[in-house]
C-alpha cells in the first residue's frame, strides 16, 4: 500500500493547528471549544502515524486502540492514557467550576495530551529523516507557557 505523505502530512498540520488552537480557547476559557481541539489533536496524530504505517484506521474506536498500541509500543502512559484522559476531562472542568478549584489543577491533564500528540506525530517513521520540527506549532513550549 502506498503511503499518502500528502494526507499524513496535512493531518499533521491539522492535529498541531488543533492543538495551538486548544491553547488558545483554554486562556479565553472556552473550555468545550478546548475539549473538541484536544479530541481532533490527537485522533489525527494517531491516524497519522498509522497512515503513514500503511494501516490506516478509521472510527473513533479504532482510532484509541492504535493510541493504545503505540502507547505499548513506545513504553509511553501519555500515549496510551491519551484518550481516557481526555474523556473525562469534561468532569475536570465541571470539578474546577463548581468546587472553585483552581484552574491550574487542569494543567497535568492538558500536558499529558499535548506530549502525547507531539510524541506521536514525531515518531512517524518516515518523519525522522525530514524533522518534524519545522512543522510544531507548539514548538516545545509547555502548557503552563502557553496558558
Amino acid at each position: 500500500m502506498a503511503v499518502d505523505r500528502q494526507r499524513i502530512r496535512r493531518y499533521r498540520r491539522q492535529s498541531f493547528g488543533y492543538l495551538d488552537s486548544a491553547f488558545e480557547e483554554m486562556r479565553r476559557g472556552g473550555w468545550s471549544r478546548t475539549e473538541d481541539f484536544l479530541w481532533g489533536s490527537l485522533t489525527l496524530a494517531v491516524k497519522g502515524v498509522a497512515l503513514s504505517r500503511g494501516e490506516p484506521v478509521e472510527g473513533q474506536e479504532a482510532v484509541r486502540e492504535y493510541a493504545n498500541q503505540l502507547g505499548q509500543e513506545y513504553r509511553d502512559r501519555r500515549i496510551r492514557e491519551a484518550f481516557t484522559q481526555l474523556s473525562t476531562f469534561a468532569d475536570w472542568v465541571e470539578r474546577v467550576r463548581e468546587l472553585r478549584y483552581r484552574v491550574d489543577r487542569l494543567v497535568p491533564v492538558l500536558e499529558d495530551i499535548s506530549a502525547a500528540v507531539e510524541l506521536i506525530v514525531e515518531r512517524q517513521p518516515w518523519e525522522r529523516r525530514g524533522g518534524v520540527a519545522a512543522m510544531r506549532v507548539c514548538g516545545s513550549r509547555s502548557v503552563k507557557e502557553a496558558w
